[in-house]
């Protein structure tokens, strides 16, 4: 027995120097296989408590040995090199990568300043160790720096990778001008700080805030490696330049249709405000607008021009300016396109400087109609004492001439209170419409008695007849600048002219503007003149009844086309012809 525990001892401390050894061995692994062929097998004894519990701090105090011994080995420092170059890395570069792993995050430059060159060495190090290992399958150092070294060419691989990515792993943006690429910026940071240098330029150049680009910038994300560095600078003065900056004003809409532009929406508000009050003061609030006035933002361009207060004020009251442009036709007068389109000749020669009198067919002309832009409307209901006009009786008698007329019974006019509704445009009354009418005195008749004996054929009748037949086409009173003393009536050279009552011939000659003229005289306060004519038929001092011919038409004196200039005065006086000619 105990020649078996001798040789048992003999034998594990055999295998024990057989272990030592067996780190040196050479790298000829036959003869390895050799000498454990030659080894006999040996049956594990029983160990005792005491002798087990000895062997395992034997064994805890070998496996401290070789943990002392790996540490000193070049992988530990290998291992520790790297761990104190690459953690202060990491925490630098942490900020750029929030939204990824930290097994992730490599300060790659770093690594190519510092670190590449001590991993290098390391490498260099295990390489040149690697030689002595003999069996690397049945050794386990051999087998940990194999696999350590396999990990150092991964993280190599992963350095060069890394070397590769973009300075920030964000995602970059292209900016977009009507679908084409003029530019790009790195993340959206600095998109907002390009919008936000756009506009404060843009604001500080034309003075506001409120505009927009015609062609809108537009981002689009694109992969990092597509990004290429642009200038900030350059890219905004890009935009400002193709984007075309469109600045917030206001304009003055009629029916839907713009006509003034505004550079903020108060003035053409006070301008409407203002209008009204012109019209009827105290009463302007109720007052409104004939047509669809509407005040609206519009974007334009910076250069476009805006109206001042009183050229707004002016353009709503006196109107737009309406042209025609109209050929002359075959027996036109600038009478008959006066009448026509509700204008006065004297418009006509305004609108076309150097146009004579004499118009020739084919010929162009402008005519300019000039309306109100916006009319102001006024519906009242008022009451007020009206006069009720007196009726007239007439009473005949053969005793009188036709031509006089005797009053019997003065009469009176009755008084009533009416209600009525009243429309007033631009403030003129436009309309009246009685709503009530409660009569406070009636009214008395007028009797008139009419004589009916047949006077005189030069005798005046005291009621005139028209001198001519032809187109009424200027009437009493103001034209352009200058007051008409009479009326127009149009007709073809040589036309008969006509007394308009019995009378006598007073004046037959030329006077200045009337051309050939004819007064006639009618003995009861009454004359009549006959101006542009072109031949006399009658003498001064020739009486002449109503309805004799006197004369032929013409178009003598200032003139712009044959026609009868027709006057009536009384007591010198110039009256309107057309009330006596209603008569």
């Amino acid at each position: 027995m105990a020649k078996n525990i001798a040789k048992s001892k003999t034998s594990a401390t055999a295998t024990v120097l057989d272990q030592k050894k067996a780190r040196f061995v050479s790298k000829d692994t036959r003869d390895n296989e050799f000498k454990q062929n030659l080894k006999e097998p040996s049956i594990k004894p029983e160990k005792p408590l005491v002798r087990a519990d000895a062997e395992k701090g034997k064994k805890k105090s070998k496996d401290k040995k070789t943990s002392e011994r790996e540490n000193n080995s070049y992988l530990y420092r290998f291992w520790r090199a790297i761990s104190s170059k690459t953690k202060p890395a990491i925490i630098k570069k942490t900020h750029v990568f929030k939204n990824k792993p930290k097994n992730f995050v490599f300060s790659y430059k770093h690594f190519r300043k510092n670190l590449l060159k001590t991993i290098l060495e390391e490498i260099l190090r295990i390489v040149i160790g690697l030689r002595f290992i003999g069996n690397i399958r049945n050794s386990k150092e051999g087998m940990l720096k194999l696999k350590i070294s396999a990990t150092l060419v991964f993280m190599i691989f992963m350095i060069f990778a890394i070397h590769r990515i973009p300075t920030t792993y964000q995602k970059a943006y292209a900016v977009l001008l009507n679908g084409s690429v003029v530019g790009y910026v790195k993340d959206k940071t600095e998109a907002q700080k390009l919008f936000s240098s756009l506009k404060k330029e843009v604001s500080i150049k034309h003075g506001t805030d409120e505009f927009v680009f015609q062609n809108s910038p537009q981002l689009k994300e694109i992969p990092p490696g597509l990004y290429k560095s642009t200038s900030l600078d350059s890219l905004k003065n890009t935009i400002i330049e193709k984007g075309v900056v469109l600045v917030k004003r206001y304009a003055l809409f009629v029916n839907s249709k713009a006509y003034l532009i505004f550079e903020d929406s108060e003035m053409p508000q006070n301008i409407l405000n203002r209008l009204k009050t012109i019209y009827y003061k105290d009463e302007a609030r109720s007052a409104r607008f004939l047509e669809k006035v509407e005040i609206k933002p519009i974007y334009v361009k910076p250069d476009m021009k805006v109206v001042t207060e009183q050229q707004a004020l002016n353009k709503i009251m006196f109107g737009k300016d309406e042209v025609i442009e109209y050929t002359i036709k075959e027996g036109d007068t600038l009478w008959d396109l006066a009448r026509k389109y509700n204008i006065s000749v004297d418009d006509i020669f305004a609108s076309n400087p150097g146009l004579t009198e004499k118009i020739m067919p084919g010929q162009k002309i402008k005519l300019t109609q000039m309306t109100p832009l916006v009319n102001v409307v006024l519906e009242k209901e008022v009451e007020f004492v009206d006069t009720l006009p007196k009726e007239v009786k007439t009473i005949k008698s053969d005793k009188y001439y036709t031509t006089q007329t005797i009053v019997k019974q003065e009469g009176k006019d009755g008084k009533a209170r009416i209600r009525a509704k009243i429309v007033y445009l631009n403030g003129l009354e436009y309309d009246r419409q009685v709503i009530s009418q409660k009569i406070l005195e009636k009214p008395v008749e007028r009797i008139v008695v009419v004589g009916t004996k047949k006077p005189p054929r030069y005798f005046a009748t005291g009621r005139f007849s028209y001198p001519t037949w032809g187109v009424l086409t200027s009437r009493f009173g103001y034209r352009g600048r200058g007051f008409h003393e009479g009326i127009d009536i149009a007709v073809p050279w040589g036309s008969n002219v006509y007394a308009a009552d019995g009378g006598v011939v007073e004046f037959v000659g030329w006077l200045g503007g009337y051309g050939k003229l004819i007064i006639i005289n009618h003995q009861n306060g009454y004359k009549t003149y006959y101006g542009h004519l072109s031949r006399f038929l009658v003498s001064p001092g020739q009486k002449v009844a109503k309805g004799q011919l006197i004369a032929k038409s013409g178009s003598t004196g200032r003139s712009t086309g044959p026609h009868l200039h027709f006057e009536v005065r009384k007591n010198g006086v110039p009256q309107n012809p057309l009330v006596y000619l209603r008569q």
